[in-house]
């Protein structure tokens, strides 16, 4: 994936899982964009918390997750002076948006009794977890560094809380936008239902690149080029503007369906 092509479709089930470059979770790389360094991962973190207290902050990375299975506590702090901060549990169905200069952390007390799997996708940066320049460890005493931005807080929605409503354009369907604001997160971001045994439509090509699809439960069988292609629960479908995708229809029991950048609108 050294440079990327105009269409990405992938189940999770035919990736390795793979360690990722912090603490013990583990991750299967859904995409890459060179272009921006940024990438899409489908990511578990065990049961059990971390070995030490740790709080971190990132310089200039966004980061987004959508929780599919289990629970994870994050431990929030409004600024590096609040030295004892307070935990959120993520969950099934959780969204969170981390824009930069978001302190963070996690620690010993703090683990699940499940872990969680979740997808994770940036704005950039490559493995910046592991940049000393980017992701700035915050001591919980001390001195530290100061810095000229201010501190913000990340945008967590429980999305089961949500009501479905029509979808916009497509009659039958339902839709439950999750964030739509252009100040929380630069891409909109929405979850489908497309109800049993529909029958398709052609797709209207995103305004951007990395945008994307990922199935949650169901299937949908897609027309992209000369070729019908299943996508069925896990799959991620990430395309780009002039590129022909026709929705065939989908299974006996529809699909539910989360996208990232679009709306799954008609031509």
């Amino acid at each position: 994936m050294n440079q990327q092509d105009p269409i990405r479709i992938v189940n999770v089930d035919d990736l390795p899982w793979e360690p990722h470059v912090m603490g013990n979770s583990i991750r299967k790389v859904l995409d890459t964009d060179p272009s921006v360094d940024s990438y899409v991962h489908y990511r578990f973190a065990p049961p059990g918390g971390a070995a030490t207290k740790v709080r971190r902050l990132h310089l200039s990375i966004s980061e987004t997750f959508f929780f599919l299975s289990g629970s994870f506590n994050s431990w929030e702090f409004d600024s590096p002076e609040d030295v004892d901060g307070h935990v959120v549990r993520f969950r099934d169905g959780t969204f969170m948006d981390r824009v930069p200069y978001s302190v963070h952390g996690t620690g010993p007390d703090l683990g699940t009794p499940t872990g969680a799997t979740f997808l994770m996708w940036t704005s950039g940066g490559g493995e910046f977890e592991a940049d000393t320049q980017e992701s700035i460890q915050i001591p919980f005493a001390g001195s530290m560094s100061r810095f000229n931005e201010p501190y913000t807080k990340p945008t967590v929605i429980d999305t089961t809380t949500l009501a479905w409503e029509d979808h916009p354009s497509r009659a039958g369907w339902q839709w439950r936008p999750i964030s739509r604001d252009a100040a929380v997160t630069p891409r909109p971001v929405s979850e489908i239902f497309i109800p049993p045994a529909w029958q398709g439509g052609a797709l209207s090509a995103p305004a951007q690149t990395r945008t994307f699809l990922f199935v949650r439960s169901g299937e949908l069988a897609a027309q992209i080029d000369d070729r019908t292609v299943s996508l069925k629960e896990g799959t991620y479908l990430r395309w780009s503007p002039g590129t022909a995708i026709r929705l065939v229809s989908s299974s006996p029991i529809g699909a539910r369906v989360l996208c990232v950048g679009h709306d799954l609108s008609a031509m």
